[in-house]
Formats: C-alpha cells, structure tokens, sequence
C-alpha cells in the first residue's frame, strides 16, 4: 500500500532567510533621498540602523531626519516596517514616521518633523 507523503511549507519571507531577529536586515547604514527638499539641508543624507541593546524589538536610527549624527532616534521593528514613535531626538527636533522595506536594499519612508514649531511632511527612498 502506497501512502501520499504532503510536504508542507510555508513561503520564506520575500525579504531574506529568517534569522531570528527581525531586525537584522534593516542594520546596517542607509542612503536616504528626501523630497521635498524644502529644508536648509542636503536632501541626501546617511543614517546608520544599530540595534537597540535595551530593548529586543527595537533598532537605534542616526541621524535620521538628518538631524545630526550625534542624534538617534529609536524605532520598533515588526517585519518589514520600522515606526519611529514621536520622540525628541535633538532639542526642539520632533520626528515621527515609519518606513517599509521593499526589498533587501531599499526603504519607503514618511515622516514628520516638527522644528522651531514648525511642521513639516516628508517622503524619503532609502538604499544600501
């Protein structure tokens, strides 16, 4: 007698093996493009992801909003998004957003800035 065998599997993630830390593919430094360019910046700018060792679901972004490499803001890691919660990352610099990863080297981003009680909506592209 003859017994079918089922193989069963679920489809890998289409952002890269699962390693166990969902944070791993996001590490790493980003090339972020921001439109529109309505600030006093250069609309291209780095920001390096770290993990964030005081919390397992969280990864450390510097300079986002280019707003200075001496600055971080933290983000939550759930799959492929990073929120970035409204914090204060530089005195009078509040950011908020999030970004969705497309692909292994590529980024969505949104983002808020409030500055000098100014505010002010931004889309970003990010690489590696």
């Amino acid at each position: 007698m003859l017994v079918p065998l089922l193989n069963s599997c679920e489809p890998e993630d289409d952002l890269g093996p699962d390693t166990g830390d969902p944070r791993d593919k996001f590490l790493g430094t980003w090339s972020f493009n921001e439109s529109p360019a309505s600030r006093d910046i250069d609309a291209s700018y780095s920001v390096t992801i770290t993990y964030d060792a005081s919390n397992s679901s969280q990864v450390l972004l510097r300079n986002f909003a280019s707003a200075g490499g001496q600055y971080s803001a933290y983000g939550i890691v759930t799959s492929s998004r990073i929120t970035v919660p409204s914090q204060e990352m530089a005195p009078g610099f509040i950011v908020e957003g999030s970004g969705t990863m497309s692909s292994l080297s590529a980024m969505d981003w949104e983002y808020t800035i409030i500055a000098g009680g100014d505010q002010e909506s931004f889309t970003a592209f990010a690489s590696k």
